[in-house]
């Protein structure tokens, strides 16, 4: 039963570096929105949106992990 556990683990830990990866960026891209007018900004704020929308969808990945696992 270890054994069938461990790739899982290993998934997770992938998933955890992911998360804190789109997190940084989008933590980068809504720090860009700060100072940034007009046209800037609208090209900010699409970058802050895709950011988002890809913290959310590992968040989604790393919980659907945990519960489909029951690892944490």
């Amino acid at each position: 039963m270890q054994a069938a556990k461990a790739p899982s683990c290993v998934n997770h830990e992938i998933l955890k570096a992911r998360l804190r990866a789109d997190l940084k960026v989008y933590a980068d891209a809504v720090a860009e929105l700060e100072g940034n007018v007009g046209r800037g900004f609208e090209k900010a704020h699409k970058k802050a949106e895709h950011a988002r929308l890809a913290y959310q969808a590992a968040r989604h990945k790393l919980k659907d992990h945990i519960a489909s696992h029951g690892c944490a």
